[in-house]
């Protein structure tokens, strides 16, 4: 008898579990990304959306946690801007819309940064994305 209560509760437990979000499913709207990710743009990073974002279309739903998980993650001594890069999110993160689980789309190692900053003649001088002192 304790066996199926232990399963009760467990399925219980993982219904509880908000589902990832997905792009994906949210493509239809059209949405651009600065939409969710207000400061994509003009902050160091892009940011998840608040709850209130999500209000917008999700009227019925009491607030929950959004869910979410970083993609790329760096080591702590390198500095990545998004405000500073100026480019179209796609360029780094793919066709985000045809995701329904985010994969890194690009390389965060040091060779692929210095190969796309030639590529895009930005700067390659050490202390624009490192804190030489560590």
């Amino acid at each position: 008898m304790r066996l199926p209560l232990f399963l009760l509760l467990s399925w219980s437990a993982l219904a509880a579990e908000p589902a990832p979000f997905s792009h994906k499913t949210h493509a239809g709207l059209n949405l651009p990304c600065l939409f969710c990710h207000k400061t994509a743009a003009s902050a160091e990073r892009a940011t998840f959306p608040e709850w209130k974002t999500c209000r917008t279309c999700h009227t019925e739903k009491a607030e929950q946690p959004i869910p979410s998980r970083r993609v790329y993650k760096l080591p702590d001594f390198v500095f990545f801007s998004h405000a500073r890069h100026k480019m179209e999110c796609a360029a780094c993160h793919g066709d985000v819309k045809a995701q329904a689980k985010l994969e890194p789309h690009r390389s965060t190692k040091m060779a692929a940064c210095v190969d796309c900053h030639k590529e895009h003649s930005a700067t390659v001088v050490c202390n624009a994305c490192h804190e030489l002192g560590q």
